[in-house]
């Protein structure tokens, strides 16, 4: 095992005490979900803010928690300590499992690349490989969690990264592994722009976006690779409701539901819509959102989805639009659409996480975990919307311009990453700030883990 797999393992180690000890549980036991509810949505206890915005009320500490947040300037993350900024170990940028139980991280030093699969357990180690070359794990849009492993966790693939990338425009190439990193990785090279797109659930088809000459501007079409043979299959996965409309925008986020739906919302010439892809039956779909404020440049990057828990729906919101819509994930159509005083128009980029037991994933958009509400950022502030009807039920930070969010498994607090590099809790039925992370130069929130 190479030292820096070591070196990550030990840490690993630390987070699984952190996760057992953080639950008041002994060890063994399973961490299962609060039986705490949600704020209830049909009051909006959180005031406006006023013409003129002021510093959020501040309240009593709520409960510590641990925070993955990523800082100015810096590869990898940091595991804090809220209440004191206190770092606890640090950890490589990688892709974990529902549970934080397994980490699949890859780190470069322009020459050659470390893929480690490290399981995240006391006592347990985990697997690396050593790959020539500079490799990175892809990301979608300007999401920075990485992506990239199968459902089924057995395969992973890379994209070329640093100078490799940028001086090769028309050549394109990606590494397939094994997760259980016993073989040398399959290079596959394509004559063209191809980016990553998505895995069928259990490895066999990476599917890559070609990016072809407008006009439209942006336009793309979805071609898929045989993962065993290395080679590009000739069909294109096209739109089976239009299949003679040309597909062009550009990815702003993705939701992968398990059975192998990728839901993945563009920003197109005329208006947003949703590329939603069956990866294990190899078709896809495209839902059209509504072209209002298509023209602002800044605010139609503003766009986030969220998955329901129970899987039926997702939801599309545009917080500084002022714009919702809810999606049937059965049906593929879009079933409700609202609009709303929006909070105010400018560029964010939010939260995605992945530890199931400490909140659901989230990027602009983070679904309270028993699904009853959701909240979305948009410049000066946080909406909270109503899951069932779309209606509004309250704001948060208004005044704060807010680029990621993270709620606890309860639902109770909501942290706030804000443009000024600040970190920001928050109790969610009364809209009082609770606590402010010490530190300054945070960029990215990408987890949350209950302290006490």
């Amino acid at each position: 095992m190479s030292q820096i797999t070591r070196r990550i393992v030990s840490m690993a180690w630390i987070l699984s005490l952190l996760i057992v000890a953080c639950s008041g549980r002994s060890p063994g036991t399973t961490v299962g979900p609060s039986t705490k509810v949600d704020p209830a949505p049909s009051s909006p206890t959180v005031p406006r803010a006023t013409a003129t915005p002021t510093a959020p009320t501040a309240a009593q500490p709520g409960p510590d928690a641990w925070l993955v947040v990523g800082r100015q300037g810096a590869a990898g993350t940091q595991v804090i300590l809220a209440s004191t900024g206190e770092v606890e170990y640090e950890l490589p940028d990688g892709v974990p499992n529902k549970t934080w139980g397994r980490l699949l991280g890859a780190s470069t030093d322009g020459k050659t690349t470390i893929v480690s699969d490290l399981v995240v357990q006391p006592g347990f180690g985990g697997e690396s490989l050593s790959v020539p070359g500079a490799w990175r794990l892809p990301t979608i849009g300007s999401d920075p969690a990485p992506v990239g492993a199968s459902e089924d966790g057995k395969t992973i693939v890379l994209v070329e990264a640093g100078d490799a990338a940028a001086n090769a425009p028309t050549t394109s190439r990606f590494a397939i592994l094994r997760t259980s990193l016993d073989a040398a990785p399959r290079i596959v090279e394509l004559g063209g722009e191809f980016e990553y797109d998505a895995l069928s659930p259990d490895g066999s088809i990476l599917y890559v976006v070609e990016h072809l000459a407008g006009p439209p501007d942006g336009r793309y079409q979805v071609r898929m690779i045989d993962v065993a043979s290395g080679v590009l299959r000739p069909e294109v996965v096209a739109d089976k409701t239009a299949e003679a409309e040309a597909m062009a925008g550009y990815p702003i986020a993705q939701l992968r539901e398990p059975g192998g739906m990728v839901f993945t919302l563009y920003r197109g010439p005329q208006h947003p819509f949703i590329h939603a892809l069956q990866s294990a039956e190899h078709w896809a779909v495209c839902i059209d959102l509504t072209a209002d404020g298509a023209a602002d440049d800044a605010a139609a990057l503003d766009w986030g989805l969220g998955a329901a828990p129970s899987g039926s729906s997702i939801f599309a919101v545009n917080a500084t639009l002022g714009l919702a819509a809810t999606v049937s994930t059965r049906e593929l159509s879009i079933i409700r659409e609202t609009s709303f005083k929006p909070t105010a128009a400018a560029t964010i980029r939010l939260a995605k996480f992945g530890h199931q037991a400490a909140g659901n994933v989230g990027r602009r958009v983070v679904i309270a975990p028993r699904g009853a509400v959701l909240y979305a950022a948009g410049t000066t502030g946080v909406v909270r919307l109503s899951t069932k009807d779309l209606a509004v039920s309250g704001w948060l930070l208004e005044g704060t311009r807010v680029q990621a969010l993270a709620i606890t498994p309860d639902g109770g607090s909501l942290y706030a990453l804000t443009s000024d590099g600040r970190i920001v809790g928050v109790d969610t039925a009364t809209g009082q700030t609770t606590r402010e992370v010490p530190g300054s130069t945070f960029d990215r929130l990408l987890g949350i883990v209950p302290a006490s």
